[in-house]
């Protein structure tokens, strides 16, 4: 019997080392265990504006937002959640977000303590690379999930390279379990 084969980072040198991420098998199991951890947290980046048959990231942020996740959107879209209907979003950047993450005695955008999980959607890849691995080795006990198309190792969980038809299907499928 032959080894399941290891999923292929989206640029092919970016490999997590001994520890990379496991595979999303679907948005609905994202969904599950994201309503499973107490403190999540949406990281939206610039790519967020990327659109997926007639529907943008963005989309998914404010459904994923109003679905009861705090946003922090860094680049440019503070602007775009607003124009989208959600005003809620926390506008910081990347760097400065997950050195906030990594101090455990952070006490998180609202005061009520430390998150234990950790949403990206719409990240810039080798910039969100490095976020993830700098959560992985320095705050091990966050749960990290990347939420776009293309294998992040240095997240907890991520969707395999996906197919933009595939990938609305997932983040349509996460959006209604989370709903539920």
């Amino acid at each position: 019997m032959m080894a399941a084969k290891a999923p292929t980072p989206w640029q092919s040198a970016n490999w997590g080392g001994s520890k990379n991420a496991s595979v999303l098998m679907s948005g609905q199991v994202a969904a599950k265990m994201i309503k499973k951890k107490k403190r999540c947290l949406l990281i939206v980046s610039a790519n967020a504006i990327r659109e997926l048959d007639g529907k943008r990231l963005v989309d998914y942020a404010v459904e994923i937002g109003k679905a009861g996740i705090p946003v922090v959107a860094t680049a440019n879209m503070v602007k775009e959640l607003k124009q989208a209907g959600f005003d809620k979003a926390v506008d910081m950047q990347l760097a400065d977000i997950t050195n906030r993450l990594r101090d455990p005695k952070w006490k998180g955008l609202d005061g009520k303590g430390h998150y234990d999980c950790v949403l990206y959607l719409g990240g810039i890849y080798y910039i969100q690379s490095q976020s993830l691995s700098t959560l992985k080795h320095f705050a091990p006990d966050i749960l990290t999930i990347s939420l776009d198309r293309e294998y992040q190792p240095n997240a907890s969980f991520s969707f395999n390279n996906l197919k933009i038809s595939e990938w609305k299907k997932e983040l349509d499928d996460l959006v209604a379990e989370l709903k539920a």
